[in-house]
């Protein structure tokens, strides 16, 4: 099956970090050269070489210290700080990145200053041990503005998810008192009917059961304060879910459920797996017995994996009118951040959802 995948272009985000980091430095050496210019112009012949060469040494300076500080922040000290425990699982695989990434610049940076067709530059070299001491002290000095960079964005993102949980906290309790049903009555109401008929069709009165189930798990505030459920409690609710569906279409729904759990403890923020279910119900065709709704769940130790497959429907689409899955993407994205991925993927036959969660 050939998946469509979207296009690879490189994401705004990235491109943002780029620009920032190259912003930030070219103003921070456009600072310096302009006072070493005025005040001692000498040292600008022994570090960039003859007026001729400036522009194009200062310019490999500022690509070079961007290329620098972007991996030290954004692919060694973030990931380490953005880890709930730091284990030596964890700084081990970074530490082993930072020495090869400080070999090759190293070897990069002797090279260039001493090796081959260097004299042609201009510029003044040092001795060995000038040079070894001020490249030393330099990587230092890297490290540590890296490292209060990295806590600083970390701080800042922290803050914003907090803002942005307490405004979609709040948004839900407005939308829960406008559109709110009162559980006691509708229970009551659903008892009534499973009373009424469970002496004349047990299958009705199972079908209200499971009615009254899913009504309770979905209005009734069952998450705790970080805002997620159990993996259990999920499992039973998307479970009467899919008995009640293969009940309205007499059993005649093709679908595969496959559960692989070592760790029913685990939370989740609710609704997640359903929705994604729900949404293979509405969309999806549901009768191809060579193409079944595959629905596979995996739990091993903190890690979860959830994935559904439908053949998509030729005929009219149901509309849509569950939490959706633009609503599922902000609340992995404000729970689990980077620990987390989901996508979707689809062609002309088929769609594809794949959910992974790594709680540690």
């Amino acid at each position: 099956m050939g998946l469509i995948q979207g296009n690879f272009s490189i994401p705004r985000k990235y491109k943002v970090r780029w620009l920032a980091i190259l912003l930030c430095y070219t103003a921070y050496t456009s600072l310096v050269f302009c006072i070493i210019y005025l005040t001692q112009k000498e040292a600008l012949y022994r570090n960039y070489g003859p007026a001729g060469m400036w522009v194009l040494n200062i310019l490999h300076d500022i690509i070079k210290c961007t290329i620098i500080y972007y991996f030290l922040i954004y692919w060694i000290f973030l990931p380490i700080i953005q880890t709930r425990r730091i284990t030596f699982r964890v700084i081990l695989p970074k530490l082993v990145h930072l020495i090869l990434f400080a070999t090759v610049l190293t070897t990069y940076e002797f090279y260039r200053m001493f090796g081959i067709g260097s004299a042609r530059s201009g510029r003044q070299h040092p001795g060995m041990y000038d040079y070894s001491f001020w490249e030393f002290s330099i990587g230092l000095v890297m490290l540590l503005v890296s490292l209060i960079v990295a806590i600083f964005i970390e701080l800042r993102a922290r803050a914003v998810h907090l803002r942005e949980m307490e405004k979609g906290k709040l948004m839900a309790e407005l939308s829960a008192i406008k559109y709110q049903i009162n559980p006691h009555f509708l229970f009551n109401c659903l008892n009534f009917i499973y009373t009424k008929s469970v002496r004349h069709n047990t299958e009705v009165a199972h079908a209200v059961n499971l009615l009254s189930e899913i009504m309770r798990y979905a209005l009734e505030q069952n998450d705790d304060k970080e805002g997620v459920v159990l993996l259990a409690a999920e499992m039973d609710h998307m479970k009467n879910v899919i008995e009640i569906n293969q009940m309205r279409f007499n059993n005649n729904l093709k679908i595969r459920f496959t559960e692989k759990i070592d760790n029913l403890n685990i939370r989740i923020p609710p609704l997640v797996l359903i929705t994604l279910v729900e949404n293979a119900f509405k969309h999806g065709d549901l009768n191809d017995e060579h193409n079944p709704l595959d629905i596979k769940i995996e739990v091993i130790g903190e890690k979860l994996w959830f994935y559904t497959q439908n053949k998509k429907k030729k005929s009219v689409k149901e509309l849509s009118s569950g939490i959706g899955l633009a609503n599922v993407r902000q609340r992995l994205q404000l729970v689990y951040g980077p620990r987390h991925h989901f996508q979707t993927m689809e062609d002309e036959q088929y769609y594809v959802a794949e959910l992974t969660i790594n709680h540690k």
